[in-house]
């Protein structure tokens, strides 16, 4: 028999436990070849079952909705704001060019040393904790330029900001990470304890039925194991991503 992954997300298990649970009551219901002992067995896991389903539907809602919301807005606006800090930076290069030379004779390192020597390439992919850095060193070194060397001002003012508010939803983004730990961690334990009251049921079934019955309790399942089979809706979005 196959079992869903363990790695699959908490809405998959929601998913997964909800088709056995399905499947022990139409047994219960329409399968004439049970004896009374059987229907009685299918009943008692149907009780056992029921509540682990709902103590993980309880934890992955909670859990989905921060991901969704306060998550994604987070890392939105940290994408946002890493932009800003890039565009900065190319404003920066691009109005500084032309005095590469003047620059190149005033500043310890030359013009490359506002961008640590980096390649504006490689700063434009650096990271959103690196993004800051980058930005806060150009700003620095953009001010530490003599009057001579023109808009040098706004150009680290720019940065600064940029690289201010990136910096800002950097943390936020930490203290979230803070908060979804708890989340994540109540919904892991919602899905061991069904996955274990799964295997205790089959266990329990054993001294009732054939494992062919057993077998024909679990779903078919795609994704190497990691969604429930539904060719009625290949669209269905408890064949989500693991979270996490």
């Amino acid at each position: 028999m196959e079992k869903l992954s363990r790695s699959a997300s908490g809405a998959r298990h929601v998913r997964w436990a909800r088709e056995i649970l399905g499947t022990l009551r139409a047994h219960h219901q329409v399968n004439e070849l049970l004896s009374t002992d059987q229907k009685n067995a299918l009943s008692a896991e149907i009780g056992k079952l029921e509540p682990r389903i709902q103590a993980l539907v309880g934890s992955v809602g909670p859990y989905r909705d921060f991901v969704e919301h306060a998550h994604v807005d987070v890392r939105a606006r940290q994408r946002v704001a890493n932009y800003l800090c890039d565009e900065a930076q190319r404003a920066a290069d691009g109005a500084l060019r032309p005095h590469r030379k003047e620059i190149d004779s005033i500043l310890p390192g030359g013009y490359a040393a506002i961008l640590s020597k980096t390649t504006l390439s490689r700063v434009l992919r650096a990271g959103h904790e690196k993004t800051v850095e980058f930005a806060d060193r150009a700003a620095s070194m953009l001010r530490s330029l003599p009057a001579k060397v023109p808009g040098t001002a706004p150009l680290a003012d720019a940065l600064d900001k940029a690289a201010g508010m990136l910096r800002g939803f950097n943390e936020q983004a930490v203290g979230l990470e803070a908060q979804r730990q708890p989340l994540r961690s109540a919904m892991t334990k919602a899905i061991f304890e069904l996955r274990e009251e799964l295997d205790q049921m089959d266990g329990r079934l054993r001294s009732h039925f054939s494992p062919m019955f057993i077998d024909s309790l679990y779903p078919e399942l795609a994704r190497k194991g990691a969604a429930v089979a539904d060719d009625a809706d290949e669209d269905d979005d408890t064949s989500a991503p693991p979270e996490g």
